[in-house]
């Protein structure tokens, strides 16, 4: 039923004026990575994608694989005591490591979270355990530079087993909410956690056009990947699906297709050589 009322809303949307949905600057910001222009027709490879990563924020993360890899998290806590918890902390504790945001007013922890073994087990770094200041203020954990966790994640929801003296407490249940596939956040206690991957795909190429002549149909876009692609791959539609029909390498912006002719279908995808991560391809364009 969620993902019925979204399809009629995101309808609703797509036949009115002044559409502008979802600009991305970055790969986490948005689980709609669009943005459509009064008028705009929106082909159908287009809403398939829009309606997948719908589907994917919907349901949310089914398995501790997706987690596989590392993630920076911040930890934020609304404890009003979290000042007076850190002073009086031992020196190397896991308090120590939060630090007044001058944002938000609150006290925050930044930390790496990395998931291996299919995201079974966790390695969080700084000495600190799940939870805000007053989890973290016992000195306990001084001299350590990292906690290990096990993992498991059912119905989103991953559950945590420390492992070794330094963990606190006798587990973790902690409810993942899936902004993107790239982003989460979960509450715990009296904090708020907010992740982002470490590795990320590019920016989706923008501004894609073709336009057709005697040479073929020369294709043109826009990088906004601010430097994180190594190159990009021109998707072709052909027999109904998109084939690739060639690569251009970073700071490449465009692409002539010699074979192609008024009424083919392009799109463009860029490429991280260094993570192995590609973006989705860009909304498609049809040579005129």
């Amino acid at each position: 039923m969620k993902m019925k009322r979204i399809a009629v809303y995101l309808v609703g949307l797509f036949t009115g004026a002044g559409i502008a949905v979802g600009v991305v600057s970055h790969a986490t910001d948005s689980a709609i990575p669009y943005t459509f222009q009064d008028g705009q027709v929106i082909s159908a490879d287009t809403m398939n994608d829009l309606f997948s990563r719908l589907q994917n924020v919907v349901v949310g993360f089914s398995s501790e694989s997706e987690l596989n890899g590392a993630w920076t998290c911040t930890t934020y806590d609304a404890d009003s005591t979290a000042v007076g918890t850190i002073s009086n902390s031992a020196v190397g504790s896991g308090a120590r490591s939060f630090v007044l945001d001058s944002a938000t007013g609150l006290y925050k922890l930044v930390q790496t979270w990395t998931f291996t073994n299919s995201g079974t087990s966790l390695n969080t770094t700084t000495n600190a355990r799940f939870g805000g200041t007053s989890q973290n203020h016992t000195g306990g954990c001084s001299g350590t530079t990292s906690i290990n966790y096990s993992a498991k994640v059912i119905q989103s929801t991953l559950l945590l087993t420390g492992v070794g003296g330094c963990t606190g407490g006798n587990g973790q249940a902690l409810q993942l909410i899936k902004n993107s596939p790239y982003e989460f956040h979960t509450v715990s206690g009296q904090t708020f956690i907010s992740c982002i991957a470490v590795n990320q795909p590019p920016n989706i190429p923008t501004g894609l056009t073709a336009t057709a002549g005697s040479g073929g149909v020369a294709l043109s876009w826009r990088d906004v990947s601010n430097g994180s692609a190594t190159g990009f791959t021109v998707l072709k539609k052909v027999s109904g699906a998109y084939t690739s029909i060639g690569t251009v390498s970073s700071g490449t912006t465009s692409f002539t297709d010699s074979s192609g002719a008024v009424g083919a279908m392009y799109r463009v995808q860029a490429n991280n050589s260094s993570n192995g991560l590609n973006s989705i391809p860009s909304m498609a364009a049809m040579a005129q």
